[in-house]
């Protein structure tokens, strides 16, 4: 009898977990609701972070929708200020390739991340939709 009552305990616990995770509601600490959506959007902006200085003034970066062995080019564009930014449309994988040279040599910076509406019902008393994600970081590391 203390099998199945631990079979079953372990089966709830299971169902409960996936449950959590499989939301869409937003599960964040804070919420401006000042700065919420009343509509589910359907785009929003990609945040890119790039290494934007005298050795490196100009950025070539490739976006791609998933991951970047995908080959699934979004956008292909020249940075010369960061953060940089890019409307696309959200609940889906983006990632960023950007391309640096210096000295005859080229360093690649890869970044990836998923953009995507969160509803949000507890915090605000209007309908309010958020979105989450979708920052990439793509600046070189300091030696």
């Amino acid at each position: 009898m203390f099998q199945t009552t631990k079979k079953i305990l372990i089966l709830i616990i299971l169902l409960l977990t996936g449950a959590f995770f499989s939301c869409d509601e937003y599960l964040g600490l804070s919420v401006d609701c000042s700065e919420c959506y009343n509509i589910e959007p359907d785009s929003a902006d990609l945040i890119i972070y790039l290494t934007i200085n005298d050795d490196y003034s100009v950025v070539p970066i490739m976006i791609y929708k998933d991951q970047v062995d995908d080959n699934r080019i979004e956008h292909i564009d020249t940075v010369t200020a960061s953060p940089y930014y890019l409307f696309v449309s959200v609940n889906q994988y983006y990632s960023v390739k950007a391309e640096y040279h210096s000295d005859g040599k080229t360093i690649y910076a890869v970044d990836g991340d998923k953009i995507e509406t969160k509803h949000v019902s507890e915090s605000c008393d209007v309908e309010c939709w958020v979105i989450s994600g979708g920052i990439m970081d793509v600046r070189l590391k300091s030696e």
